[in-house]
């Protein structure tokens, strides 16, 4: 495989096809002894899942600069420098300095990569006030998200993301779709999420049975390639073997015949013609039986006025819903908003701040965390399911695991040992083992590979019982749930239909008619331009608050400067005044414009 610049590549494959060795051997992390991997000179490439050797201490930003080595140490430079000339009496030729190397950083690309930051950790998700917390502050899913910022902010020509969705919300997720297609740099992408690879990709790389082949198209269309090509694999085959077949029968009855030669000359033929090997197909996962164990009562579970949160802090307040029996109910919102802080409250994994739970006659519940809590990693893997049955046959046993890929001596592997994937389908495993007619997942499609979140899917689909999911899988939610509970803004909101009728009932849209009448038609015409009007009027305001922050930085800078100038240097101090006199009038008039759109409503 070549990788041209700037070219976006989606590697697929089954768990355990060689997905994230390959990776490792384009970053140079793995050495190879049959073929070659070469690079182009002074190639940058960054791999998401690398270890980054991170100092707890470092801030997020400090952590973000560090990534592109050679425009961070004039960054540092500056910021020393800058601390110099502030004290008293400080030398004209240290402020210089100063000046010619602001020069360099800001030929260097330097202001350019402090906005980009910026802009990178608000699209996945952060605020403005963990840009200075130590890295040592931040949980596990967002320090891989800090990682994912450092590569996209690095200016890599390669940036190697294995599942780089995984600890994102779904706008977070939105966001990275269009950066990614925006950037000059190549990415080549591991990834389960369907829609994410369509979205962001535009071709496919197929990693299987010890060979890769590329398909110069997006997600949904190599889908229907991939078959194609299978099917005529099989069609050559078949056709070959019965060529093979017709003309050894012509040799066997000829041989000895009248027709000798002819059939000496078919024998060499067959000698040298190059036998096509059998096509082979991937297993594919049998779909997750899951037994509800019983019908429920028509009610499963009532919440009334309930708030959720830690310390007495509410990070969801005034929870008002049912769940009837049958229900598969999907929870989206931000990262941090409180969905997995809900799902244990409603689990009894954690007590709420106030209001009142109502579980319903015969509920027998299932929780599943994305934490994966409930697997002991000292244990082999068939012994986490005997824990649960101690009466159970091993036969029983082992045909259950084979249900979620483990089969022969892998039912004694120790859990340590497991990849991600393999985890969470143990982990699955475990919570399906005993039948239950509510089953809550938090994240459940979390390092499993497609084909198994197929089978989850297919599985959730026959399941009668009540489902309630968080998860950020767009194709999951579409094909598994009927309802979407909102959090957003500290509430929550109901909607009914899958995830894409919630964003149509969200965006205002609705289901198309076949027959649209003029008036309809230049109506939503007009509501298409209103909504690119909000979307410019939008990116405008966030580009003036970012050009404000940026001179006023520069005027600090030069009122430093004027305080250590040589107060005998008219020349200069003049310069410093006519810079300081245009900063400040170019903050007034961006001000001015920004208040003033602030005050509009655009698009009405």
């Amino acid at each position: 495989m070549t990788i041209q610049s700037g070219e976006k590549i989606g590697l697929v494959g089954q768990n355990g096809a060689g997905k994230t060795t390959l990776f490792k051997i384009i970053a140079g992390i793995y050495t190879i002894e049959i073929g070659s991997c070469d690079r182009k000179k002074g190639l940058r490439v960054g791999y998401l899942e690398q270890e980054l050797g991170i100092d707890e201490e470092v801030s997020l930003r400090e952590f973000c600069h560090a990534a592109n080595p050679k425009i961070n140490e004039l960054r540092l430079q500056l910021i020393y420098l800058e601390r110099d000339i502030a004290k008293e009496n400080a030398p004209l030729e240290l402020v210089n300095e100063f000046q010619l190397l602001g020069e360099r950083y800001e030929e260097s690309g330097g202001y350019r990569m402090e906005t980009e930051v910026k802009l990178v950790l608000d699209g996945l998700g952060f605020s403005r006030a963990d840009i200075d917390r130590p890295l040592g502050s931040f949980s596990g899913g967002e320090k891989n998200r800090a990682q994912l910022a450092a590569m996209l902010v690095g200016e890599f020509d390669l940036v190697l993301m294995d599942e780089p969705t995984n600890h994102l919300d779904i706008k977070s997720t939105i966001w990275l779709e269009g950066y990614i297609a925006g950037s000059k740099s190549a990415f080549i992408i591991i990834s389960h999420d369907r829609r994410f690879l369509q979205n962001s990709v535009d071709k496919i790389a197929w990693l299987s049975f010890l060979s890769l082949e590329l398909y110069h198209c997006r997600y949904d269309r190599f889908l229907v390639e991939r078959e194609k090509r299978i099917e005529l694999a099989k069609h050559q085959y078949r056709h070959q073997a019965e060529e093979i077949a017709r003309i050894e029968e012509f040799i066997r009855r000829n041989m000895a015949g009248q027709k000798t030669k002819q059939a000496q000359s078919r024998q060499k033929y067959l000698a040298r013609m190059k036998r096509l090997e059998r096509p082979q197909e991937e297993s594919r996962q049998h779909s997750f039986h899951i037994s509800d164990g019983g019908r429920s009562f028509r009610q499963v579970i009532a919440v009334s006025d309930l708030a959720v949160g830690y310390n007495q802090q509410p990070l969801v307040d005034q929870i008002d819903f049912e769940l009837m029996r049958g229900d598969k109910v999907g929870l989206v919102g931000p990262n941090g908003c409180g969905k997995t802080t809900l799902l244990k409250s409603l689990g009894g994994e954690m007590e709420p701040i106030s209001g009142e739970i109502l579980v319903g006659g015969n509920v027998e519940m299932s929780f599943f965390d994305q934490e994966l809590s409930n697997l002991n990693y000292q244990n082999d893997v068939i012994t986490e399911l005997w824990e649960l049955d101690r009466l159970a046959e091993s036969g029983r046993l082992r045909s259950f695991l084979a249900r979620f890929g483990f089969s022969g001596d892998e039912v004694f592997q120790k859990v340590s040992l497991l990849s991600g994937g393999e985890k969470t389908k143990l982990s699955l495993a475990k919570n399906l083992y005993r039948p239950a007619n509510l089953m809550i997942f938090d994240e459940p499609t979390n390092h499993l590979d497609i084909g198994s979140i197929e089978a989850l899917e297919e599985g959730l689909a026959q399941y009668t019982g009540t489902v309630l999911v968080v998860s950020h899988d767009r194709d999951f939610l579409d094909r598994v749930v009927n309802i979407i509970f909102e959090i957003d803004g500290n509430r929550l909101t109901k909607y009914l239909g899958n995830y894409s009728d919630y964003i149509s009932k969200k965006d205002g849209g609705g289901v198309v008619k076949k027959v649209v009448s003029e008036e309809k038609k230049v109506s939503y015409e007009k509501f298409k331009e209103q909504g690119r009007v909000r979307s410019r009027h939008r990116k405008r305001l966030t580009q003036l608050a970012e050009m404000i922050a940026d001179s006023e930085s520069e005027l600090s800078a030069v009122e430093a400067q004027e305080l250590t100038a040589d107060k005998s240097n008219w020349e200069r101090l003049n310069e410093l005044a006519d810079q300081k006199s245009a900063l400040e009038e170019k903050i007034l008039n961006l001000s001015i414009e920004k208040e003033q759109m602030e005050q509009e409503s655009p698009g009405e």
